[in-house]
């Protein structure tokens, strides 16, 4: 029973499961290879430190984002022309081009919905689950084949291909569990089934007053680069308008005339949990993984 339920879902399975795994296997290079060549920031920078260089070099600098890998991009208007780069936090100015990578797009839909939106969503989620199912069967297959849990790496016997099967399946199984059940709760978290979070109320009074230097704002200088995912900068000529500050802790609201912080909210639980799984997913912020 437990060998037919692990043939047949796999080879009715085989050409989705290997899509995903080809396409998800090559863009496993990209954190790498992000982290690599994105400029680092020093040791104990803080947002403030980065805010002031960054708008020294561009006036006009309307968010700075920073990704897990620690690759920082900012975006600027220059007498109306949009800009962005990625930016070398020691000198605020721009060291590489902030072009999306069409490669990686380009995978990205792939293993994400096969180009075909929610429909191969929901696809790509059925072949997560048939690889859940095959390594859960294939898990029992072995146990019963090696004798018990207690014999899981003891030497095969057999014809050749059903060894190597084996012998990889008991090393790989891990990494397959994890991949598929982290996609689940992705593709969960995509179709809205999660608990989520959100951002804080706008705030109802602001002081009214522009020009405070992000570099002067004690939250600001209190947080440090490693902690920060967004910098937004006020709408210029907007005296209600606010900066918005996002980091691994919450999401919060300062005045651009004082600095005060007029609103904060944490993460949630859920929030925290759905990023780490992210992050065991796509390896985004854990490239060795």
């Amino acid at each position: 029973m437990i060998r037919a339920l692990h043939r047949w879902p796999g080879l009715l399975a085989l050409a989705l499961v290997t899509v995903l795994s080809l396409s998800g296997a090559a863009l496993s290079v990209f954190p790498a290879a992000e982290r690599i060549a994105a400029p680092q920031a020093e040791a104990g920078m803080t947002v403030a430190t980065l805010a002031d260089r960054i708008q020294g070099a561009y006036p006009g600098v309307e968010q700075i984002r920073r990704a897990p890998s620690g690759r920082i991009t900012a975006y600027w208007f220059d007498e109306g022309t949009p800009g962005a780069a990625v930016i070398d936090p020691a000198t605020g100015q721009g060291a590489a081009s902030a072009d999306p990578n069409q490669t990686q797009r380009w995978l990205t839909n792939l293993h994400r919905s096969l180009f075909l939106g929610d429909g191969g969503r929901i696809a790509m989620a059925m072949g997560a689950a048939a690889m859940l199912g095959l390594s859960f069967t294939g898990v029992l297959l072995v146990s019963r084949r090696v004798g018990g849990w207690q014999n899981w790496f003891t030497r095969l016997r057999g014809p050749l291909s059903g060894r190597l099967h084996v012998e990889i399946a008991r090393i790989a199984v891990v990494g397959l569990v994890l991949s598929s059940a982290t996609a689940l709760w992705m593709a969960a978290s995509t179709f809205d089934l999660l608990p989520g979070g959100g951002a804080p109320a706008m705030p109802v009074e602001v002081s009214g007053e522009t020009g405070f230097a992000p570099g002067q704002m004690l939250l600001l200088v209190e947080t440090p680069v490693d902690e920060l995912r967004e910098l937004s900068f006020p709408y210029p000529g907007d005296a209600t308008d606010v900066f918005t500050l996002k980091t691994d802790e919450g999401t919060g609201y300062l005045d651009q005339g004082t600095g005060a912080l007029l609103a904060w909210t944490d993460l949630t639980g859920w929030e925290r949990v759905s990023e780490t799984i992210y992050m065991l997913h796509t390896g985004q912020g854990a490239a060795t993984l």
